[in-house]
């Protein structure tokens, strides 16, 4: 660039040379009488007297014009260079982030997948130990309670048992299609949860059976079925044993419990008395079918649970849905 500045400046002088040498011959001298002064007409009266063709005009314009078009070359040039220098910047940026989003999702599976491992490896362990919880949740589904429950169960990837009323999964059908969708049994607890009505005589409680039956089946498609289910109160009592006797002979399963964390004693239940209840009714039995309930009331159930999960693993447990059939 200094060379070309070099060369334009040489040719700028010789050419004002040429100039003045040709205004020199044109100039005119006037003597004053007062003094000796000389006037000469300027340069730029001079090429217009001489005008646009004269061709020294022609080649000073040629000249200026070369000089912008350098000038105006050497900026494009400047601004291509800063835009390839942004360009290679900006891809640059790219490629790190790009490089740090793929280590990190690496990262990322990694532990997911060691975490899998170690979850596999302690399930074979308590497997082989054969010890067995099965837990299972009454009277939902709800709005609120199921699904924190649910979300609960996802994260230690644990299916459960629901043994649902008619009514409420009516009233919560995306519910029990979350239920259904995740991979837990749906078992049958009755349409209305009514003991008046239901154990007025057989015929009401098989009624309210085969209603819940319809509705599930109208929420989760004709394919659905199920033939667990839990007599409401379960089916402890003497007065429920021809109940029972009636639901059998249709064809169903029922499933009563063998431990709980007594949710179901009280109202606004402390977690901890929820936790401690269930421990004390473990008893250190090979196979649990552990009662609990997903009705909006029981939100220290939802409290209580990860802590009962834990619980029952460090005691060797794993855990399965009940069979539907």
């Amino acid at each position: 660039m200094e060379k070309k500045t070099f060369v334009l400046k040489k040719r700028m002088v010789l050419l004002l040379a040429i100039i003045f040498f040709l205004i020199g011959s044109a100039s005119v001298k006037l003597l004053s009488n007062s003094s000796n002064a000389i006037l000469a007409i300027n340069t730029a009266e001079t090429l217009k007297i001489m005008g646009k063709n004269n061709p020294i005009n022609i080649a000073l314009e040629e000249e200026f014009r070369e000089i912008e078009e350098e000038k105006r070359l050497a900026e494009e040039k400047r601004l291509a260079e800063e835009k390839r220098l942004a360009e290679e910047k900006r891809l640059a940026e790219e490629k790190r982030l790009a490089e740090e989003k793929r280590l990190t999702e690496e990262k990322r599976l990694a532990e997911e997948k060691a975490k899998e491992e170690e979850a596999k490896r302690l399930e074979k362990e308590r497997i082989k130990n054969g010890k067995i919880a099965y837990l299972t949740f009454d009277d939902g589904p709800s709005e609120n309670t199921t699904p924190q429950i649910l979300d609960i169960l996802s994260d230690y990837n644990i299916k459960a048992t629901f043994f649902v009323i008619g009514k409420r999964a009516n009233a919560n059908s995306d519910i029990l299609r979350r239920i259904y969708q995740e991979g837990h049994s749906i078992g049958n607890h009755s349409y209305s949860h009514n003991y008046a009505y239901i154990y007025k005589d057989t015929e009401n409680f098989l009624g309210e059976l085969r209603t819940t039956e319809k509705v599930l089946k109208d929420i989760l498609g004709e394919e659905f079925k199920t033939k667990i289910i839990r007599l409401p109160g379960g089916s402890f009592d003497s007065y429920k044993q021809k109940f029972l006797k009636a639901a059998l002979e249709e064809g169903y399963i029922n499933y009563d419990w063998n431990a709980l964390n007594g949710d179901a004693e009280g109202i606004d239940l402390s977690k901890e008395r929820l936790i401690e209840r269930l421990k004390s009714t473990i008893k250190k039995q090979k196979h649990v079918i552990v009662l609990m309930h997903d009705t909006d009331t029981k939100q220290t159930t939802v409290e209580a649970l990860p802590e009962i999960i834990e619980y029952l693993i460090e005691e060797g447990y794993s855990f399965r849905p009940l069979d539907q059939e």
